[in-house]
């Protein structure tokens, strides 16, 4: 199936539809609309077509434009690649408009080009006791994860990330002997709270103090669910390397945490004391 590729956009200015690079803001192509349904055309240049809409005005014009311009499309043959496309494809359009410069944008489509190419995969590593049933599934569902957990046993020495529930500053200081980025999660009573992620290259794993728990937590499936939505977003931008070239990350959880109340869902960003590793503190 052929996808447009990321680095174009589709737009709509009067009755013309534009064809136009997201990085030049110049026009690959551009045709007057006579009566086609753009939510639909989009939908299949982003997200592929379907065999509801192979005799469409869309589908055709699709076609067309293939035949005009097969180096501005991908085709896919296997699941992954088509899911990682698509998947991409989302994010890119929701986060498209908080680029901060151009040659930001540029970074990342040429990134993200290289990621499909290349099949480039994040390594993550699981220690959350059991405590998150759902999450390993739900993060092994997205196409550039491969999730490794203590059960595994798993002889990879190193990840590219490791997610863990705070234990502790002695414990969670001996993650970086797996990895150079970590992320603390901390679930009790009262609150959900994720992060900070520690660039551990930079900064020394904080000391961060947690509530003295005499009973596991019990974890609401739908509570996971909420878990995920960050996870995953946050998983995003740190795989795209996207922290420093969007203006909208400004709550990106590398000095603080995400703090949620559980039972009235309230939220807000916490600070935490970082220091860096060239200091003695």
């Amino acid at each position: 199936m052929y996808y447009l590729n990321h680095r174009f956009q589709i737009v709509k200015e009067a009755d013309i539809i534009i064809l136009k690079n997201c990085i030049s803001n110049n026009a690959l192509v551009t045709f007057i609309d006579k009566g086609i349904d753009l939510d639909k055309f989009k939908q299949i240049m982003y997200f592929g077509q379907n065999k509801d809409m192979d005799h469409s005005m869309e589908s055709s014009e699709m076609n067309l434009l293939i035949d005009s311009f097969p180096s501005s499309f991908t085709f896919c043959s296997d699941h992954r690649t088509t899911s990682l496309f698509v998947f991409i494809r989302q994010y890119t359009e929701f986060l498209l408009p908080a680029f901060i410069a151009v040659d930001r944008l540029e970074m990342y489509l040429n990134y993200v080009e290289e990621i499909i190419k290349e099949k480039k995969t994040c390594e993550v590593y699981l220690s959350l006791d059991n405590s998150l049933p759902h999450i390993s599934k739900l993060l092994s569902e997205i196409p550039f994860m491969n999730i490794a957990n203590e059960e595994d046993h798993d002889s990879k020495k190193n990840y590219d990330i490791v997610i863990t529930k705070i234990r502790g500053y002695e414990q969670d200081k001996l993650w970086i002997e797996k990895s150079e980025h970590i992320l603390f999660l901390n679930i009790n009573q009262n609150s959900i709270e994720i992060g900070p992620l520690v660039f551990a290259s930079k900064f020394k794993i904080p000391n961060i103090e947690i509530e003295s728990v005499k009973a596991t937590t019990n974890v609401l499936k739908h509570e996971e669910l909420l878990i995920y939505f960050f996870l995953e977003r946050i998983l995003y931008i740190y795989f795209f390397k996207l922290y420093d070239k969007t203006n909208q990350i400004d709550y990106f959880p590398t000095r603080s945490r995400i703090c949620i109340d559980r039972m009235n869902l309230h939220g807000n960003s916490e600070l935490i004391t970082m220091y860096p590793n060239f200091l003695e503190v």
